[in-house]
């Protein structure tokens, strides 16, 4: 092939590009800050040096979805929706922000003893994340989606957006029958919302999967 058509080639032909492969690499970024939240929690006293280090991996997330958006701006042709692809991707940072905003109200507040409702939380964040790992890699491959795997995931997820729904409840009724200082109850309250917001985040990403689903089926 001469020069010319080589250029043209390289021109006008649009680069192969697995634009499902963005989303694997945002949730790992998103299991990656869980797990840094996990390390943090991991004795009864928080350990605010690792909870700093969840801002680096939040960094690492706005960069990657940085990155990935203008890949999909200038793509001339995706293997569905453009702007459902943006919608995924966004929903994935989404999980990862929200991680950084508990870490950073954490540290804000002076959160420094951890209890049972932060476990709960933050084993359920980790788990939901590690699904949304596993969910971001069956759709690798949308030729040959494995629906009733996706689905299975999909309804996992779901269904541990449940149990944190639950586990605030009974945070904040705990909170507010045994708690007499009305500072813990508000640096409580604070922490144990932000912590469900991110169970939410995760769900509204498996969402955004489930609506893929549904246009192709």
């Amino acid at each position: 092939m001469n020069k010319f058509l080589l250029l043209l080639k390289n021109t006008f032909i649009p680069k192969q590009y697995n634009y499902f492969e963005m989303f694997t690499q945002g949730a790992i970024i998103s299991l990656k800050a869980a797990e840094a939240l996990e390390i943090a929690f991991s004795d009864q006293s928080i350990n605010i040096d690792e909870i700093r280090k969840i801002k680096e991996i939040e960094h690492e997330g706005d960069a990657h979805v940085h990155k990935s958006l203008r890949i999909l701006e200038d793509a001339f042709i995706t293997p569905i929706d453009q702007e459902d692809l943006m919608d995924i991707l966004v929903s994935i940072e989404e999980v990862t922000d929200h991680i950084d905003y508990v870490a950073a109200h954490i540290y804000c507040l002076n959160i420094t003893k951890s209890d049972k409702y932060f476990d709960i939380f933050i084993e359920t964040i980790v788990s939901a994340c590690q699904k949304m790992v596993d969910l971001m890699r069956l759709i690798d491959d949308v030729k040959h989606l494995d629906t009733k795997a996706i689905y299975k995931l999909i309804n996992e997820i779901n269904d541990l957006e449940e149990v944190a729904d639950r586990n605030y409840n009974e945070s904040l009724r705990e909170l507010f029958t045994v708690e007499k200082d009305p500072i813990e109850v508000i640096k409580k309250k604070e922490i144990y919302q932000r912590m469900e917001d991110v169970l939410d985040r995760v769900e509204d990403a498996a969402d955004a999967v489930e609506k893929i689903l549904v246009a192709k089926l």
